[in-house]
């Protein structure tokens, strides 16, 4: 009754046969194999299968089911109900190595879109602490495709149902890390340099150089070692300069009537020393300052206000022959004069310029071929070359259009009081600002 089938309590390879003949273990068997898949388990919750159809996946036999049915000791049956047989084999299965590949490549764990490749912990300059930080790194989701494959093909031979990627370590991995030492080393060393906040004050107006600026001027070589960029510091103060910066410029000038006029000329205003300010911010870098500065000038203006003229000067308004003395914002004393006849010689240049010293009483002399003099006054002031104010008791009347044809030789000629009281009150450097108004000077 038993010939040809398997006896009672007899499995292969965990499945019971009892009672079946080899055609039908094998179909058993084969059944088993078609039924068969791979879960891929993946970063972040993730998983996917491959099933035996999908990658034609099979069972092929080689006779080991009906080597093990021929020896079964059929004539004493009986026996089998207390002795329970047990085989197992190395089932012989084949799959499609192109189908596998075609299935491996829709997988979403090879999508370039969602299988991005890790990305090294990396230094960032963060703006709202104005410092650098470590960016941690991304362990990211792209496999190492030769280990997987491999891993893979092993799980199939096995017969495994289960293939761990992140347990068996198959994503490519980030080269540097968070705590790489030599990346703090160097966000440490970087950071001794943007830990800076120096404000440069120029009047009521402010420039902060902090880490947010001092960053661009930095680089590094391959030990780590931070570099200050050739010219970084010597451009800075130039822009500082260029800004801010009133010798030899143009500038807007209140005027006593209320007016704005244009005012340049002479060798007035503010002029930073870059050379020596260069020199001095390269310094305080290694210092880690938090201060406020004021930068080295060459040359320094009496002040930042109305066109860095302030306060107290001597206003010349060579268009309408008038002038005003101002000390501390106080009207001194104002006064008609006549300034140089309006020819090339003789023309009084507009301009800013400081007085050269003052003296009572002197001489005034020129010994120009047909244009020589030697006239005695009270009072000389002299604040540009051979030009200065002094009084002009020759003089019956100042003031009108008298300076267009009957001028001076350049200075301005003052009323004897008015050139008194200047005299009184004016000082070595006291500033002198002349200028025409609606272009009239034209030589």
């Amino acid at each position: 009754a038993f010939h040809g089938k398997f006896l009672k309590n007899t499995d292969i390879n965990g499945m019971d046969v009892s009672d079946m003949t080899v055609e039908e273990a094998e179909k058993l068997i084969r059944e088993q194999a078609e039924d068969y898949q791979i879960t891929l388990k993946e970063r972040g919750n993730n998983s996917e299968t491959i099933t035996a159809e999908e990658i034609g996946y099979h069972y092929v036999s080689n006779g080991e089911i009906e080597n093990f049915q021929k020896p079964q000791p059929y004539a004493l049956w009986f026996v089998s109900y207390f002795r329970p047989a047990s085989y197992a084999f190395e089932t012989a299965v084949q799959y499609d190595e192109t189908l596998l590949k075609e299935k491996a490549d829709s997988l979403k764990c090879f999508d370039k879109a969602t299988a991005k490749a890790p990305e090294d912990a990396k230094m960032v300059f963060q703006e709202s602490e104005n410092k650098y930080v470590i960016k941690k790194e991304k362990q990211g989701a792209k496999l190492k495709q030769k280990k997987f494959w491999k891993l893979l093909t092993e799980t199939i031979s096995e017969r495994d149902g289960l293939l761990d990627l992140e347990k068996e370590s198959c994503y490519q991995t980030p080269k540097v890390t968070s705590d790489d030492k030599d990346l703090n080393q160097l966000v440490e060393n970087l950071n001794h340099y943007v830990d800076i906040e120096i404000t440069y004050c120029f009047g009521n107006q402010k420039e902060v150089l902090d880490g947010s600026v001092v960053k661009d001027w930095l680089t590094y070589d391959k030990k780590g070692k931070v570099l200050v960029k050739d010219g970084a510091i010597s451009d800075y103060i130039a822009s500082l300069a260029d800004k801010y910066d009133t010798y030899d410029k143009p500038r807007k000038f209140k005027t006593s009537d209320g007016t704005y006029v244009t005012v340049e000329g002479g060798s007035y205003g503010w002029k930073i020393d870059q050379t020596a300010e260069a020199e001095e911010l390269t310094k305080l870098m290694e210092e880690e300052p938090h201060m406020e500065r004021t930068p080295i000038f060459a040359q320094e203006a009496d002040s930042w206000e109305n066109g860095d003229m302030g306060d107290t000067y001597v206003e010349v308004d060579l268009t309408k022959q008038h002038l005003w003395m101002y000390k501390e914002g106080k009207l001194i004393v104002e006064s008609d004069f006549v300034s140089g006849t309006m020819t090339p010689a003789r023309v009084t240049p507009p301009g800013i310029f400081r007085l050269y010293y003052k003296k009572s009483p002197a001489v005034l002399r020129s010994t120009k071929p047909g244009d020589s003099y030697e006239t005695p006054v009270s009072f000389w002031m002299p604040f540009n070359g051979g030009i200065g104010f002094h009084d002009a008791t020759w003089r019956g009347s100042f003031g009108g259009q008298i300076f267009w044809n009957s001028g001076s030789h350049g200075c301005i000629n003052l009323p004897y009081s008015a050139a008194q009281t200047i005299y009184q009150n004016i000082e070595k450097d006291y500033l002198v600002i002349c200028f025409y108004r609606n272009g009239e000077y034209k030589y």
